[in-house]
């Protein structure tokens, strides 16, 4: 059966473009997203604005369509059981970029969008594609945010596990697409406040949500702190905040999420442990964290300070697991882990199955305290709270894809004990590498995990130096080795790091307009008038004019360039001469975050600055059908990929 989603992309453009001519691209998007969330359109028992309503539809809400999208003003679909009509611009039928039949060479697992405006961008096997209207052999579509043109025999109904790992300087973040549409979210990064480009997980999955989809809020099937260090949760905190001025980062309106995971170790005062990791006792001969974090109910009682004993956790870790209890969708909340002697027994706790891939629990393990859980303390603070990481394994088909958090050496010596020495469950075609490409690590793990590709979320200018050389060695050296054909180029394995596949967009800023009202009461030149190119000189207003065009090559476009030009040419040009003669600048103060929680704080002439104006994030996709593995990045411009594939082991 088709399936389809009930979205009517020409009048949410007619409202972006109404609103950004008056008041800009910020107010643009919030509108649009205001127009999502009020937006529904009726499911008629006929073809016909006249028909009976059977039920109204909301904007995102999933339909069948027994025939696909009709070419007709009016398409039959299928919505919790009843069967109607619904206009057929209000609907959008789902398809992914297929595989082809042959893919001897990788790139052909991408295919190409045309774009109104002659240009193209690529799109990755897997990728959702909304069509919108058939053309012969071609379809009208809308992916990634963007409209343009794709052949129909690169489109299949079949959808992919997808996996992001998404560049968030120091920290992890990674968003789950499973095949049935359920997302999860494992750590966000730290927060946005502390990234040096303002931007996390959190940022990312907005995207995702807003701009990709087209939905006006986030849904999260499952969202999962791997452990209680501020570069994993920052992000997540982030999504979760109800500020208004925060919720200003962000496009979608809302998040909702369903079900909250945790590794049960956690932060209380400082007076409850040395290192504030709760009590501690000796469990079964060794000393052991016995005050672990559990359900919702359990976790509104630590907020609270209503536990036994009044215990309280602390800190932004508590700001967290308040801003999950207060969530949309009211989320359960709930620990993560197995028992050490059901890791020994090869028992793997199944979190989860969604669209056909089962979800295994491989860590934490625990101790018996009497029937109640409890970790093994492993020495130091940091060692404790990376060691204790939720580590999952996604399988679908062949397939297997590895979270392991910040595990380090002593954890994987402990749960090298806990699994009896058999570590099988750990081998995996892609593993998220171990704690950022700390040099902490043992090889000897590594060689069980034997991944053929490696992806370390590292950042830059945080003190750490990650990755270290040697595990980026060790993390070749560990895993599973393919060559080509001829035996003289290497496929697999690979060693991705998210920071080398960031890169950033440098913008020239020429001035700085301040406005009180409508006019423009002072301005900034950040370089002589002389060196404007003319459309340098348009101002937002002129902008607005010329986006709401559409052809950057039209009379009407170029009318609006000229107008500008003559208009802002000698109000500058005054303005630089008063500038000269009284002596004037400008600086630009700011602040830098360096180091986790440090921060550095810049003075600059605004003379001849730079900004960046966009970030593309060093984002590493990795998509598989549970046969066929594909690990992409973006290059540079951001619209192509560097793509390589290889088969899962089990193949």
């Amino acid at each position: 059966m088709v399936q389809g989603w009930v979205q009517a992309w020409s009048d949410d453009t007619d409202v972006y473009f109404e609103t950004l001519r008056g008041r800009g691209a910020a107010a643009a998007k919030r509108a649009q997203a205001e127009f999502r969330k009020a937006f529904t359109t009726p499911l008629r028992a006929a073809p016909s604005a006249d028909a009976g309503v059977m039920g109204d539809l909301p904007w995102g809400a999933s339909v069948e369509l027994p025939s696909g999208l009709s070419a007709d003003a009016w398409t039959a679909a299928r919505h919790e059981g009843d069967v109607g009509f619904v206009r057929s611009d209000h609907l959008v039928e789902i398809a992914y970029v297929g595989r082809p039949a042959a893919i001897e060479d990788p790139k052909r697992l991408a295919a190409r969008l045309s774009l109104r405006s002659g240009e193209s961008v690529d799109l990755l096997w897997g990728d959702l594609v909304q069509i919108i209207e058939r053309r012969g052999d071609k379809a009208r579509v809308r992916a990634r945010g963007l409209f343009g043109e794709i052949a129909l025999d690169r489109l299949t109904p079949d959808a992919l596990l997808e996996v992001y790992f998404v560049d968030v300087g120091q920290g992890d973040g990674v968003l789950i697409r499973f095949p049935d549409g359920a997302h999860m979210m494992i750590d966000g990064g730290l927060s946005r406040s502390m990234q040096m480009t303002g931007k996390n997980a959190a940022d990312f999955v907005d995207w995702k949500f807003f701009k990709d989809y087209g939905d006006w809020r986030i849904k999260l099937d499952w969202m999962i702190a791997s452990h209680s260090d501020a570069d994993h949760y920052g992000g997540l905190a982030d999504l979760l905040d109800k500020d208004e001025a925060a919720r200003e980062e962000l496009d979608c309106l809302d998040v909702e999420v369903a079900r909250f995971g945790h590794p049960g170790l956690s932060r209380f005062p400082a007076t409850v442990h040395v290192d504030g990791l709760g009590p501690v006792a000796s469990v079964q001969g060794r000393a052991a964290f016995t005050r672990l974090l559990d359900d919702r109910g359990d976790a509104q009682a630590l907020v609270d300070g209503a536990g036994p004993g009044g215990l309280e956790l602390s800190g932004s870790w508590k700001g967290l697991i308040k801003a999950v209890l207060n969530c949309g969708g009211q989320p359960t909340i709930e620990r993560i882990g197995l028992a050490a002697d059901a890791a020994a027994a090869g028992r793997l706790p199944v979190l989860d199955a969604l669209g056909g891939c089962e979800i295994q629990v491989l860590a934490p393990t625990t101790l018996d305290n009497g029937g109640r859980p409890a970790l093994p303390d492993l020495g130091e603070k940091s060692i404790n709270t990376n060691g204790h990481s939720v580590c999952l394994r996604l399988d679908y088909g062949a397939a297997r894809i590895l979270m392991t958090g910040d595990l380090n050496t002593d954890s994987m010596n402990w749960l090298t004990q806990s699994y009896g020495g058999a570590l099988d469950a750990w081998r995996c075609d892609v593993a998220k590498a171990c704690h950022h490409g700390s040099d902490d690590v043992s090889l000897k793990f590594l060689e069980a995990i034997n991944a053929a590709a490696t992806v370390i979320s590292s950042g830059d200018n945080e003190g750490y130096a990650h990755p270290r050389p040697e595990i980026v060695a060790a993390s070749a050296l560990s895993g599973r080795k393919l060559l080509s054909a001829d035996g003289d180029r290497v496929v697999t394995p690979l060693i991705y790091m998210t920071e080398i596949e960031r890169s950033v967009l440098l913008a020239e800023a020429n001035r700085i307009e301040i406005s009180a009202g409508q006019a423009p009461s002072a301005a900034f030149l950040g370089k002589a008038v002389a060196d404007f190119s003319d459309r340098e000189f348009m101002s937002e207003e002129d902008w607005s004019a010329f986006e709401a065009i559409g052809d950057p090559d039209s009379p009407a476009a170029k009318a609006v360039v000229r107008a500008a030009r003559t208009r802002e040419k000698a109000r500058l040009t005054a303005l630089e001469a008063q500038a000269a003669a009284n002596g004037a600048r400008a600086m630009v103060y700011g602040r830098r975050p360096t180091g986790v929680v440090g921060a550095v704080y810049p003075r600059k002439s605004f003379k001849r600055l730079r900004v960046m104006e966009n970030n593309v994030y060093g984002l590493v996709n990795v998509r598989t059908d549970g046969d066929l593995i594909l690990c992409a990045s973006k290059r540079d411009n951001g619209e192509r990929w560097t793509i390589h594939a290889f088969q899962a082991a089990s193949t």
